[in-house]
């Protein structure tokens, strides 16, 4: 996770963040891959954290977020 000294870059409109934000306060997009919890190709969902270019949980193969919301 980001400290809040630290920045994280929206991946929708590329606006640098703090890293206490969870979403862009630009156009709203969330600033944390994670995973969407909707039942996976193998287990329920877990919330865990994943990379910005993920498509899919790694942990449990659920979709994530920015997939979800077509980030990526």
């Amino acid at each position: 996770m980001a400290k809040e000294d630290e920045t994280r870059t929206c991946v929708r409109c590329l606006y640098e963040a703090s890293g206490k934000d969870k979403y862009c306060k630009r156009c709203g997009a969330p600033l944390i891959n994670r995973c969407s919890d909707e039942g996976g190709r193998i287990d329920k969902g877990c919330s865990h954290v994943n990379d910005s270019d993920a498509a899919f949980c790694a942990r449990c193969g659920c979709q994530t977020t920015f997939r979800k919301q077509g980030l990526i």
